[in-house]
């Protein structure tokens, strides 16, 4: 056994230990799943394929058939125990990405550079909106940001101190970016945080992988989509067996 499968092996180890999970102290997170990143039409992922041609098609493939469905089965069960949801998403309010932080703007430059335009999106953009297959409902928020984590330029702490969360489930893209800075600000705020496996992605299954096991190894747990609804709805006390497979993450 190598260096990298013995941290694999305490990463699996870790990532079985139980979750105390409170249903009605437990919060939802779907991180900047707007149509802008979840969608072939517009210059996120144009960037990606007029520099490499298909270099996004995976990504888009697996936030339709993965992300997308895991996603609609935690807001199902959120809504169904009336849990908190959240929602964020980033875009410009000034025009031009004056308001962004510079590695955002790099982007924008990088989009003008190959598409002719600076490319994010502002708030009032359709490209800004959620995903059509995931609209927020009455009563979840749609938080705009303008950093990789969600709690540095928003409210969202104050709004969950004042539900009496104590933990959060992060959903989203991208795992390796905007969703792993989320959760590792959670955690650093005294949030138990779960990241959904197959609820959230990136670029390739590689960078996926390694978000969640850096998260995994020092600040919460990752868990499936089905792991999170059977700790959601289990008895008080109790948490599923895991089978040996289950403990190694799985792919969004």
């Amino acid at each position: 056994m190598n260096e990298h499968e013995q941290i694999l092996a305490v990463i699996r180890a870790k990532n079985g230990s139980p979750i105390p999970l409170d249903p009605r102290k437990t919060a939802l997170i779907v991180v900047d799943m707007q149509r802008y990143f979840t969608q072939p039409s517009f210059p996120f992922t144009e960037v990606f394929n007029r520099l490499s041609p298909g270099a996004a098609s995976g990504y888009l493939k697996r936030v339709r058939h993965v992300v997308i469905p895991s996603i609609q089965k935690l807001l199902t069960c959120f809504r169904a125990l009336g849990s908190p949801i959240v929602f964020t998403a980033v875009g410009t309010e000034v025009g031009q990405g004056r308001d962004l932080p510079w590695w955002l703007r790099s982007f924008d430059e990088l989009g003008l550079a190959t598409l002719g335009s600076r490319i994010w999106p502002t708030v009032d953009d359709p490209s800004w909106q959620i995903d059509e297959a995931i609209l927020p409902q009455a009563g979840e928020p749609v938080l705009s940001k303008f950093s990789a984590g969600a709690f540095a330029t928003t409210g969202l702490e104050q709004r969950l101190r004042n539900q009496g969360i104590e933990a959060v489930v992060v959903t989203g893209v991208s795992s390796d970016v905007c969703v792993s800075t989320t959760a590792r600000e959670a955690a650093d705020r005294d949030f138990r945080t779960i990241v959904v496996s197959d609820g959230c992605t990136t670029l390739s299954e590689q960078m996926h992988q390694a978000s969640l096991d850096t998260f995994n190894i020092a600040f919460g747990w990752v868990r499936t989509a089905d792991e999170v609804v059977a700790l959601l709805e289990r008895p008080a006390g109790t948490e599923p067996a895991r089978s040996a497979d289950a403990s190694k993450p799985s792919r969004g």
